[in-house]
């Protein structure tokens, strides 16, 4: 779970930074369980083997101010339901 960030705790705030090229089965870039906030920030090229592939929603909350999620595999984001994928 989360290639590049497994936030399994507490808050990750990221600004003006980048997760990419990274893989794992959940959340290849990120996978977070509680609060996710990124501004100003990339999460390009992650693949997930099973979801997520730039970022992973499993609980908690998620904020994307001026972020970009993209060319990730085999979706830029997911969430477990009920929530909705992040981006």
């Amino acid at each position: 779970m989360g290639g590049g960030i497994a936030n399994l705790g507490g808050s990750v705030i990221l600004i003006g930074g980048g997760v990419s090229n990274n893989r794992a089965s959940f959340g290849g870039g990120i996978y977070t369980d509680t609060v996710l906030t990124m501004t100003t920030s990339s999460v390009t090229g992650n693949t997930a083997t099973v979801d997520g592939g730039g970022i992973y929603q499993n609980a908690g909350s998620v904020a994307l101010v001026a972020t970009n999620a993209s060319g990730n595999s085999p979706n830029n984001c997911a969430a477990t339901p009920p929530l909705t994928a992040p981006c």
